[in-house]
């Protein structure tokens, strides 16, 4: 008897256990940590420091992002049915009901701007992580699925966080700093969105919402991939010549590394006849990551 109980008693904390696991996958967490990360440099780049109010606006953002990705969840489960990429997330296969889902992003994303005003006292950070859900949830999740454009609200969207943290930190709403900072971030996401496209590409010609990959060749979107990464290193150039208080050495290091970044990102594209597309979609995250990282410390050490 004690053995069945046991037993039982593994069972449901095994169960319990997989129904935290689906919520969490469903709020799309490692996802949601980055773009709350991308909060801390706007924040950084105003104040010059990290405390503990930097810290409120990164809960804050991680809350509303894994708010907006709940419901981004509850919105999508049919149409993620049908692509390969997507059919085995928690709402789409069934193993989290889409009302737990849509309740849960409704609360987080609520939660989320409370705390954000709370910390901040800024109605401009408040307004712009409303912005932010809405472009989300109510302009990209829509519109994507009648039409290829979407993905420049959705990119949108995602730059977002550096610039609610740049205003939650008191910046100034319209400095070239910070707009050059969402632009670095809207230009990295079309290519990191088209790097999934070219991985899943079978994927994509089969659905039946609108994308490039069923229109368009796959020698033009690696072509235009070259020209949106060209770009973003441009940019990303323009912004180190900007911090000009940033320490000297990591402006030298995070140049180099932008333009070896488009050295294998081109030569991968034009030399190899498949390309390893989830290598480069690494690459070019893990490339923005370290970005966003040096610029965040060399705003706080200069």
């Amino acid at each position: 008897m004690n053995k069945d109980l046991k037993h039982l008693s593994t069972g449901l904390d095994i169960s319990t256990l997989n129904y935290l696991r689906y919520r969490l996958q469903a709020a799309k967490v490692p996802l949601c940590l980055v773009v709350a990360f991308s909060s801390l440099l706007g924040f950084s780049l105003t104040t010059g420091r990290f405390d503990w109010q930097g810290g409120l606006i990164f809960l804050s953002i991680l809350l509303l992002a894994c708010g907006g990705a709940s419901l981004n969840s509850y919105q999508e489960y049919r149409s993620d049915r049908l692509m390969e990429r997507t059919r085995r997330r928690p709402v789409a296969s069934g193993l989290l009901a889409p009302d737990v889902s849509r309740r849960q992003g409704q609360i987080l994303a609520g939660s989320g701007l409370f705390l954000l005003y709370a910390g901040t006292s800024s109605v401009g950070a408040v307004i712009a992580g409303a912005v932010a859900l809405v472009l989300y949830n109510g302009v990209y999740t829509v519109l994507k699925q009648r039409s290829i454009w979407a993905v420049f609200p959705g990119a949108v969207s995602g730059a977002l966080p550096p610039y609610i943290g740049w205003l939650g930190g008191g910046g100034e709403p319209f400095s070239a700093l910070i707009l050059g900072v969402i632009t670095l971030l809207v230009l990295w996401q079309i290519p990191h969105f088209w790097l999934v496209m070219l991985s899943y590409r079978a994927d994509y010609q089969r659905s039946k919402i609108p994308n490039l990959a069923g229109m368009i060749s796959e020698s033009t979107l690696k072509s235009l991939s070259i020209v949106w990464v060209a770009a973003l290193i441009v940019v990303l150039q323009t912004l180190i010549a900007m911090l000009s208080a940033v320490p000297t050495g990591l402006r030298i290091t995070l140049s180099i590394t932008g333009l070896a970044l488009l050295i294998v990102f081109t030569i991968q594209m034009t030399i190899q006849r498949r390309p390893n597309y989830r290598f480069l979609f690494m690459l070019l995250n893990t490339f923005m990551l370290y970005t966003m990282a040096l610029l965040a410390v060399g705003s706080v050490v200069m």
